[in-house]
Parts: C-alpha cells; sequence; structure tokens
C-alpha cells in the first residue's frame, strides 16, 4: 500500500522578533500538523470534506476561518477516517544559542521543525514495515527552502546524530513537494491538525486566557501512539525538546502529559 503525508503550520515561522507579551512580532509558537494517508482512501476523505464545505457553506475548511463548533465537527469527521496523525509544538523560547546559530532564519527554524516532524512519522513507518518508496510527502506551499528541507534530511540520514534521526532512512528526500491547498485540498486535514495543536498553547490577547484542548482531545484517537500505554506524547506529538519546555499552562501541560489514543 501507498501513501501521502500532508504537512502544514500553524503560527508564524519568524524568530527575528518574537511578539508577546504586548509586544509586536511573530507568533511565539510555531506548531506542524502531519497527516498520513493511505491513498486508496484520498477519494473518501475528499468526499467528506466537501459535505462539511457544503453544509458550513464555505469555500474551504481552513480552520482560521471556522468557528469553534465547525472546527469540532471537522474534528469528528477527520476521527472517523482512516488516517493517522503527528504534530510539533515548538515555543520559540527555548531556541537560546541556536538561534545565533541560523542566524534568525525562519526557514531553517521551520525545516528543523519539520525533520522533528518526519521523524515522527518515520518512527511509525519503522514500526509498520513501510518503506520510504511506500510514502510521498506533501508540504503547504509556505514560501520556505524545501530544497534545504531535503539537504537537511540527506545529511541527518547520512550521518544521524541520535537514535530518531537514524529512522529518517525511512523518508525519501526525494519524495517531498510543496503544494498549495488549492492543488491538494487533503492539506485541510493536517490544517485541522496544526491549528488543534496551535489553540492548546495561544496565549495570545485574543484568547483571553484560555487555552483550547478540545480540537486535539476530539483527535486523539487518530494520533500515533506508543503500542502499549497508548500515550501520544514523545511518539505522534513531540513538543520541542520536552513538554516542559513549551511552558503551556500547567492544565494544558497535564492534558498533554495525559493524552493516549483511545
Amino acid at each position: 500500500m501507498d501513501y501521502t503525508f500532508f504537512v502544514d503550520e500553524s503560527g508564524q515561522s519568524g524568530i527575528k522578533k518574537i511578539g508577546g507579551a504586548g509586544n509586536k512580532g511573530a507568533s511565539p509558537y510555531m506548531t506542524l500538523g502531519g497527516v498520513l494517508v493511505p491513498n486508496t482512501h484520498k477519494s473518501n476523505i475528499l468526499s467528506e470534506l466537501n459535505k462539511l464545505i457544503d453544509i458550513y457553506g464555505k469555500k474551504d475548511l481552513h480552520c482560521s476561518r471556522l468557528n469553534h463548533n465547525q472546527i469540532c465537527r471537522f474534528a469528528r469527521v477527520v476521527a472517523l477516517e482512516k488516517v493517522k496523525l503527528f504534530g510539533v509544538i515548538s515555543h520559540k523560547a527555548t531556541l537560546g544559542t541556536y538561534r545565533t546559530e541560523i542566524k534568525d532564519s525562519d526557514k531553517k527554524y521551520y525545516n528543523k521543525c519539520a525533520q522533528y516532524l518526519l521523524e515522527r512519522l518515520a518512527h511509525f513507518l519503522e514500526l509498520n514495515n513501510i518503506e520510504e518508496t511506500q510514502v510521498s510527502i506533501v508540504f503547504e506551499d509556505g514560501n520556505y527552502d524545501y530544497s534545504a528541507l531535503k539537504s537537511l534530511i540527506r545529511s541527518c540520514r547520512r550521518k544521524p546524530m541520535n537514535p530518531a534521526s537514524k529512522r529518517l532512512v525511512r523518508i525519501n528526500p526525494n519524495s517531498i513537494s510543496s503544494k498549495m491547498k488549492e492543488e491538494e485540498p487533503l492539506l485541510q486535514v493536517s490544517d485541522l491538525v496544526a491549528h488543534a495543536l496551535y489553540r492548546c498553547v495561544d496565549d495570545s490577547p485574543s484568547t483571553y486566557g484560555i487555552q483550547e484542548t478540545r480540537y486535539v482531545d476530539e483527535l486523539r484517537c487518530k494520533f500515533f501512539s506508543e503500542p502499549e500505554t497508548q500515550k501520544i506524547v514523545g511518539y505522534g506529538l513531540f513538543p520541542v525538546h520536552r513538554l516542559s519546555q513549551i511552558k503551556a499552562s500547567k492544565e494544558v501541560e497535564t492534558f498533554l502529559e495525559q493524552l493516549k489514543s483511545y
């Protein structure tokens, strides 16, 4: 069986000037959402997405243009489909000297987060004996440097620095491409995953101090998880570099720590 892995982000990738506490700048967080879809199931999912579009009276399912109940319904529909979900949550305050090393490059920061996401996917592929030739990878085209991302993955494959990067032998850099959502409507699902994760940690003034875990809770059954315990953090979900570092509220940290896929 062949698969396609769709990737989208939520929040901005900018790291030169980061907002927060009344300061203007890029979002303090960025999240990536990934969705692995069997190619034989694509048409089924598209049919369900189109039904929602008709019900909502929208031209697409971009979460920034949906209300709370519409996103919840969207998540419930996805939770019934044959997909596997993955995600990364990055809090930019943890970048430390890495920011200097990459000279505040938002593109290098984005690619590093993409590497972490692809390592999650590679772990799943390894456990399920899925070869690199069976998976195509499609990023939502956000004006990033996808050629550099491919080079980064090649470098990790040649000289892996840790067990997670060793698994990238399951990721073929040549399988990576980018498309606009208008070209590839299944990117709407990865937009949902990225948005759901971002809303868990978003502490901007518009949230009035309320971080939203409902969307992730609706999707939990589809996240890659530890086979025995079903725990999601450390498997399908990677908070960079550990859960305490994303500085989520205590309520959200506990929610994620206890999150299981059943």
